[in-house]
């Protein structure tokens, strides 16, 4: 199994439309609510190893500027704003190729790793809910891309399965930077992902074990954001107390 059997992708364009008029994933909007925190993701023209044996918790999380070539090239949507959130399992046992921004549960917001251009990522830490028996996002996290028109990034979400050797499709956005006032995304639905058990005879799931669950659930190992960027300068991330 070498590539990503995108589900969404191979349905037919009108279950996408019904996909993305559900109420899982609130569409473009501004944020409201008490500020807990913020920072920004700097597209940073060196690419590769930024801040060299730097794990420094400063607010600007560094990204490659241009990781989107060859292969791993991205087109820039007429839309500003694409959200797409997962419906049903979907894993590949290749890690993406990209820029990785790891996320940890906690009591709070807190930078622990803040250069995403060398292989082990940036890592941030978000505040979780745990009265549900499992770690649940507990903030809203808005996303919008400012910066020159006319470049766009990527941002896909995985939560890997270390026991599978599996790596779940959380869902994705791209940002796609146009002239005028920029456009705030509320993006919590990258935070649960659709979840089975994979029979290795025939790469399906097994009848009975498809469950959503949160990215922090103890089934995964890690979750990360893959980043793949097309000159995008700037994108401010802000997470606001529940409404």
């Amino acid at each position: 199994m070498n590539k990503f059997n995108k589900l969404i992708s191979a349905t037919v364009a009108g279950t996408l439309a019904v996909a993305l008029a559900m109420p899982a994933f609130a569409g473009p909007g501004h944020p409201t609510g008490k500020l807990l925190g913020s920072f920004n993701m700097i597209g940073h023209p060196k690419n590769v190893d930024v801040l060299p044996n730097d794990n420094s918790n400063g607010r600007a999380i560094m990204i490659p500027l241009k990781n989107a070539r060859g292969p791993d090239s991205i087109t820039c949507e007429a839309d500003e704003v694409v959200l797409v959130d997962d419906t049903a399992p979907d894993y590949s046992d290749t890690e993406p190729t990209g820029a990785k921004i790891h996320f940890t549960a906690g009591d709070s917001f807190e930078i622990i790793d803040r250069d995403a251009t060398d292989r082990d990522g940036a890592e941030i830490q978000v505040p979780t809910d745990t009265s549900t028996g499992e770690p649940v996002l507990s903030v809203g996290i808005w996303l919008r891309v400012l910066g020159k028109p006319n470049t766009c990034i990527d941002i896909d979400a995985y939560a890997y399965d270390f026991d599978q050797s599996l790596y779940f499709f959380a869902g994705s956005v791209d940002l796609n930077r146009k002239t005028g006032k920029a456009t705030w995304v509320k993006v919590n639905s990258l935070f649960d992902v659709y979840f089975c058990d994979v029979d290795p005879n025939t790469d399906l799931c097994l009848a009975g074990t498809t469950q959503e669950l949160s990215v922090f659930n103890n089934v995964f190992e890690d979750y990360f954001w893959n980043i793949l960027n097309d000159g995008t300068r700037i994108v401010q991330a802000r997470l606001y107390a529940m409404d």
